[in-house]
């Protein structure tokens, strides 16, 4: 949004110099009266915990109140923008499941109280006592500022960009008219602006394994600890951009329950990643602790049938897919290679599609559904039958796993080495 916002100032840099002095004099306002409108929302703020429940009331002219069961808590971050870290202060976004309407915020505390407030709301949602201090941590992975920036930049979208900037500076080189350029800066500034989005957000990304779960921090001007709890992540997804393989990188993505339809405030999901860079290596670890007992690896995958060439001429021969009495994986893509995973007991739905094409081909897809993500679990283009008879032991599948699982609770207790990048 500042690269924007700078550029736009820049754009009317001539409007801006005949102004006049009542410019500044507005923006002045508008910062005090918003400033104003933060601290006296932070004022009559009020918040208690009693019978198991989390009590908030907010609002100025409006009064709210909203009651937060613990024993329904799925996630509790920390969050800190640039202004909050400066004065030593801290947000808590408590998430329930419920979609975006099972969010709620508590700010701002001081660092301290945050994160002693959010100690007490784990033990507690975990059945201890509240005084129960903080499990202890133990570092897995550190993504280097180095790898977060270099990824960024080998992204597609900074691919789009730097293609579009040759595009247009061809066809001023090309017309004899500089002005030509002028016309990809408003492109420019938008791809650039996602990558860069992408970059602040993940800017000295670290891994933690405790008890209660993987601690995520990270953040370069506002910095966030979440904590993914165990038996929260539904999905997981190891994907790999083409340009990424010369480095050997990979990213982690996860659908993880209570983040479901959760949105960052420019519009993007974040919270849905486990690891924004690092090596296969890494990005096992991490899945071994996001799906404890689990190797992805040792699941025997069969290709789909010759004909569905046909159907996908290009990737037909990327889709690969197998099953074990843990998990269901599926593996594709040419130029990002993308290989997910998901508990069998985790599965909401199972689906079988045939569309006209595939019927002519006696071919099927199989969905297997889970909570909102970015990890889809897709079989593409199986045999016919043999899309019927995966849907049918999937179902079998499903319900032997959650007559077996356990119950999801925040301290469990992790063990396995640890490494830094």
């Amino acid at each position: 949004m500042l690269v924007s916002l700078a550029a736009l100032g820049t754009y009317n840099l001539e409007k801006v110099r005949h102004a006049g002095w009542w410019l500044p004099v507005i923006v002045v306002g508008v910062l005090i009266v918003g400033l104003a409108a933060s601290a006296l929302s932070w004022a009559f703020t009020r918040f208690a915990i009693d019978g198991g429940e989390v009590h908030i009331d907010s609002g100025v002219l409006f009064r709210r109140s909203r009651q937060v069961r613990i024993d329904r808590l799925q996630a509790i971050d920390i969050v800190q923008p640039l202004l909050a870290r400066a004065l030593g202060l801290a947000e808590l976004k408590l998430d329930m499941a419920g979609g975006a309407e099972g969010r709620v915020r508590l700010g701002y505390l001081r660092l301290e109280e945050a994160q002693a407030l959010r100690a007490a709301l784990l033990a507690m949602a975990a059945g201890l006592d509240h005084r129960t201090p903080e499990a202890p941590q133990r570092p897995l992975v550190h993504c280097s500022g180095g790898a977060i920036v270099g990824s960024a930049l080998l992204s597609t979208p900074a691919l789009i960009g730097f293609i579009w900037v040759a595009a247009f500076l061809a066809g001023a080189i090309a017309s004899g008219h500089p002005g030509v350029f002028t016309g990809a800066l408003a492109g420019v500034i938008s791809v650039f602006s996602a990558v860069w989005q992408t970059i602040q957000q993940h800017f000295g990304f670290t891994v933690a394994d405790s008890p209660d779960g993987l601690r995520l921090r990270h953040g370069l001007f506002e910095t966030r600890a979440q904590t993914v709890p165990p038996g929260r992540v539904q999905a997981v997804r190891i994907v790999q951009p083409l340009l990424w393989r010369v480095f050997g990188w990979v990213r982690v993505d996860a659908n993880i329950a209570g983040y479901a339809g959760h949105r960052a405030e420019d519009g993007r999901q974040h919270n849905s990643v486990l690891l924004p860079v690092g090596s296969r290596e890494q990005a096992l670890l991490v899945v071994g602790r996001a799906l404890p007992g689990v190797d992805i690896d040792t699941v025997p995958m069969t290709r789909v049938p010759g004909r569905a060439k046909w159907r996908s001429p290009l990737l037909w021969w990327t889709y690969r897919a197998g099953a074990d009495e843990a998990i269901v994986s599926v593996r594709s893509g040419l130029l990002t290679k993308a290989h997910a995973v998901m508990r069998h007991e985790k599965i909401q739905s199972v689906r079988l599609s045939v569309g006209p094409w595939q019927r002519a081909l006696r071919l099927a897809t199989v969905h297997v559904d889970s909570t909102k993500g970015p990890v889809e679990v897709v079989l593409r283009h199986r045999d016919l039958g043999e899309g019927r008879r995966i849907v049918d032991a999937e179902v079998v599948r499903a319900e032997r796993g959650r007559a077996m699982r356990l119950p999801d609770r925040w301290m469990t207790t992790n063990s396995g080495p640890a490494t830094t990048r």
